[in-house]
């Protein structure tokens, strides 16, 4: 229709960039001015609620020669209250044209003009007119743009990867979780403002394109390229639009409802789909049956992107994934391997129910999304691949670590209100992931599988296509509750967990038949106790019965009568509650007693919780060092994984802050107790990948360990092998589960000859799983100038991925030389990882909190807080807050315990003994500790 036949409200080409740089600003708190003096008509990060977006139409043109993308984005827009002004979100993206018109259209209306503003630290766009747009009425909102090809992993960006011959392709994929697909169109950028959203991919012949949706058609161009059209999708976010143009192959089913699963990947890496694929349709499967909600759209696409910060990420109905979390290699692939891919495919899934098809209100619940999706990967797994053991793995990578990050006083609440981008990139961290999860196997667990799925299933229902915020889930458990004749008030409950941070520490004492219970917040160094209160599901059994007694502790005291006497009570079964418990002496000795003569008593997981518990109540001055260490020595009988792997854990800790400090006699004398416990147990482990999961680990482990002992063969032996899988190139077997393991030694017993060997089996390698151990590997070489290379490989992007730099980063961290040459790397390469990672984001914080968390003297300290303090908008990220606390906790912790560490030790090994500053071993050549960071290298 011509524009003189329209209300047109028009910003043409000619005139909108001049425009546009007259009206470029940063935004201050003070004054939100543009350069030109103008005012942004809008000062908060959050939008103004005066318009809501119904509909995108979104085509987008990737120029893979010149790596820029061009687009046009039509907005149907409907008005809540009358305005001046469109505010939405935009970065990165050089505005073109755009263009306003009123629904329905009128005649004979003038043309006016648009003006552009920008507030580049809101990252939004003003487009404001001196017509005022009318409440109740809807208008369309054109803009067409460009871009550059994004160099991060963020917003629409460009991938690499490399065929067997030596090419390498191209393609360009998205990630907008959680502020970036305003890097790729303008759009209202908040989980709240769902819309619909229509894609439109203009591409070459050589490449094809898939989005959320089905593709409905493709039309050729005048011009030869091609036009991919894609069904309207479902009412979503923005952060759940997805696109990738790729040359990339495909393996499709379809599950028992007729939805087409698809997992794409390079052509030479098909073989290693078949897995993934079987799996994703396992578990869609499941979690229909799970929550009574169909999957709501006819096809799900599975992707490995081979460059990707992430593990993965839940776009609606096509998933992108680290090629680490979804391809399964079956000639090099491990069990361990095949548990990760299952869990991470099992988290996405999850999430098209919690978080796509019921989505937070706004960031500070995020935990609803990742929290459930956690927890839920484990309910999949568990019940779909029960030989994978996954509720070990749930205590090891998400119980064990949320304690330990919510102890230190940095931690927050799951629930936080967040005002930036950045601040909402660290809301990706292990309170909203492990402790979301823990918390809501606490509640399950507390409620019964019956209420707590009804429940669930209830709030998914109630919320479809919607938001929403934690009362409203609490809302749903307890009425589900009350349906069974339950009356349990969850909000009252889980508010003490989410709106509060810590956890509390539940103090046992028994006396006769009663129970004396009293609760307050732990810590890793004493803090006030004041205003910390929570309702504790706690559950125990004793030792005159299995039975399981529950009792919901709601007070700082409380006491429970026993029916009979007991010499000792187990509280926490099973670690379902997010607590720690200590008992008083007379009980812990009595426990103590009954690890060692027969540790069944208690399972598996409880007796790695008692480990777990009493270590850190010793570190953190509750409980002496000496009784945490008795309670240890049942390990001499122990045989399965999860207690030894915890005990271990601590072990290597106490041990890397005692070679931090160069106090190397208090390290051999860990190791000699270390090897009392578990020598035998090394020596009886078999070379090859028999056994279940646990049993491989284990063996992986103590292998590892024994490596570290000259009396012991297994360093010699791995060394023989890895020569005897390098004279026959690579070609001959050897044990999936100690793969990497060998590598390690290879390259650290080698020089130039193995490392060079093994950087091209690298190089050579298909297999993301077997790159990430070879590259751990090629970490260990003890040349300075092989690791700087490795470095500024991985940071180039040559021959090694940028995305494995942190594999790099935390290989080098573990000793004292290799960590300060890190750690130079990384402040002299400071910018360049902020644009790569961005401020905030997880893999960055890790990166970071990896290298300082080893330091244990005020000197590091002064020298990490002052590089924080040097560089710009850092000093209130919480990763640097976290880096000066765990400094810090490091330096009270040697203060504190060495002595008595070191005390209990040569009291029980008084064949070591120290000289001055020296030590001496005097049965050194019986169990040979070789120097500490081999140790701490291979575990």
């Amino acid at each position: 229709m011509p524009a003189n036949n329209r209300f047109v409200l028009v910003l043409m080409l000619a005139s909108f960039s001049k425009t546009f740089e007259e009206a470029r600003y940063i935004n201050s708190s003070a004054s939100h001015s543009a350069t030109s003096g103008e005012v942004f008509p809008w000062s908060s990060y959050r939008l103004p609620d005066s318009i809501i977006p119904e509909h995108y139409y979104i085509t987008i043109h990737p120029d893979f020669q010149n790596r820029t993308f061009t687009g046009r984005v039509k907005i149907l827009l409907a008005v809540l209250k009358d305005t001046n002004h469109v505010v939405l979100h935009s970065k990165n993206l050089q505005m073109r044209e755009a263009l306003l018109l009123p629904l329905p259209e009128h005649h004979n209306q003038k043309k006016l003009s648009l003006r552009l503003q920008e507030s580049v630290q809101n990252e939004q766009v003003a487009f404001t007119s001196g017509t005022t747009l009318q409440a109740g009425r809807k208008y369309e909102l054109f803009i067409s743009y460009t871009a550059a090809l994004s160099n991060s992993f963020s917003g629409f960006y460009k991938a690499f990867y490399r065929t067997r011959n030596g090419t390498t392709r191209m393609l360009a994929s998205t990630h907008f979780e959680a502020t970036s697909a305003r890097k790729a169109f303008p759009c209202f950028d908040e989980p709240s403002m769902k819309a619909v959203f229509t894609i439109t991919i203009t591409r070459d012949q050589q490449h094809h394109a898939i989005s959320n949706m089905p593709k409905r058609t493709t039309m050729p161009r005048a011009d030869g390229l091609l036009e991919d059209h894609f069904l309207h999708s479902v009412k979503m976010s923005s952060y759940l639009v997805a696109f990738v143009v790729s040359d990339f192959a495909s393996n499709s089913t379809a599950s028992k409802r007729g939805t087409k699963v698809s997992v794409f990947a390079p052509s030479e890496q098909m073989d290693q789909t078949q897995y993934a694929l079987h799996a994703g349709v396992k578990i869609l499967q499941f979690f229909e049956e799970y929550f009574q909600i169909p999957y709501p759209l006819p096809k799900i696409d599975l992707v490995a992107i081979p460059d990707f910060e992430a593990g993965a990420m839940e776009n609606w109905g096509l998933i992108t994934f680290r090629e680490t979390s979804l391809l399964y290699e079956p000639k090099t692939s491990t069990m361990r391997n095949k548990l990760w891919v299952t869990l991470v495919i099992a988290h996405e899934l999850a999430h098209q129910w919690f978080g796509n098809l019921v989505t937070m209100e706004w960031w500070n619940d995020l935990w609803l999304n990742e929290g459930f999706a956690t927890y839920m990967e484990f309910i999949a797994t568990n019940h779909l691949e029960p030989s994978l053991y996954a509720e070990d793995q749930l205590l090891i990578t998400t119980f064990y670590q949320a304690l330990e990050k919510d102890s230190f006083r940095t931690s927050h609440p799951i629930s936080l209100p967040v005002r930036s981008s950045a601040q909402i990139r660290e809301m990706f961290d292990v309170v909203s992931y492990c402790k979301g999860a823990s918390i809501l196997r606490m509640l399950h667990n507390l409620l019964t599988e019956p209420i707590f799925t009804r429940g669930i299933r209830a709030y998914l229902k109630e919320h479809s296509y919607s938001n929403a915020h934690q009362d409203h889930l609490w809302q749903a458990l307890t009425k589900s509750a009350l349906e069974a004749g339950k009356s349990v008030n969850v909000k009252a409950i889980m508010d003490t967990w989410t709106m509060q941070k810590g956890y509390p520490l539940v103090s046992v004492t028994l006396q006769g038949r009663k129970l004396k219970l009293s609760q307050s917040i732990f810590t890793l160094y004493p803090q006030s106790n004041t205003g910390f209160l929570w309702q504790i599901p706690f559950t125990f059994y004793t030792s005159n019965s299995t039975v399981v007694i529950s009792h919901l502790v709601k007070s700082k005291e409380e006491s429970i009568d026993l029916p009979h006497d007991v010499a000792w009570i187990k509280a926490n079964v099973n670690s379902t509650g997010f607590y720690r418990v200590s008992y008083d002496l007379p009980t812990l000795r009595v426990i103590s007693s009954q690890l060692r003569e027969r540790h069944s008593t208690f399972s598996r997981s409880d007796r790695a919780s008692l480990i777990d518990d009493t270590f850190h109540l010793a570190s953190q001055g509750t409980l002496k060092y000496s009784k945490a260490f008795s309670l240890s020595l049942f390990l001499g009988k122990e045989k399965e994984y999860l207690p030894i792997r915890v005990f271990v854990a601590h072990m290597t800790r106490m041990l890397s802050k005692f070679a931090f400090s160069r106090e190397h006699c208090v390290m051999q004398l860990i190791k000699k107790h270390i090897h009392s416990l578990l020598g035998v147990l090394m020596q009886a482990q078999l070379w090859d990948d028999s056994g279940t999961l646990p049993q491989q680990n284990l063996r992986t482990l103590l292998l590892s360990i024994a490596n570290g002992y000259r009396s012991l063969p297994a360093a010699k032996h791995a060394e023989k092998l890895f020569h005897r899988w390098m004279e026959a190139d690579g070609k001959t077997q050897l044990p999936r589960t100690l793969r990497g393991m060998i590598f390690r030694i290879g390259i650290k017993k080698g020089g130039d000859r193995e490392w060079t060997f093994l950087l091209r089996k690298y190089i050579e390698s298909t297999s993301s799983a077997d790159k990430v151990q070879i590259l751990a590997a090629l970490s260990r070489t003890r040349s300075t100038r092989k690791k700087k290379w490795l470095l500024n490989a991985a940071l180039q992007n040559r021959v090694i991925k940028t995305q494995d730099f942190g594999t790099i980063v935390r290989q080098l961290a573990r000793s004292p030389k290799s960590n300060q040459l890190v750690w130079k790397f990384v402040q002299r390469h400071w910018s360049k990882l902020v644009k790569k990672f961005s401020l905030g984001s997880r893999y960055l914080s890790r990166i970071i909190v990896s290298i300082t968390s080893k330091y244990t003297t005020r000197k590091k300290y002064k020298e990490v807080k002052k590089f924080f303090c040097s560089q710009k908008n850092l000093r209130n990220l919480a990763f640097v807050r976290q880096s000066l606390e765990m400094i810090k906790v490091n330096i009270l912790w040697l203060k504190k315990n060495k002595k008595q560490i070191k005390s209990w030790l040569r009291e029980e090994y008084t064949e070591t003994y120290t000289t001055g500053r020296h030590c001496r071993l005097a049965t050194a050549k019986q169990w040979g500790i070789v120097h500490y960071t081999t140790w701490l290298h291979h575990t």
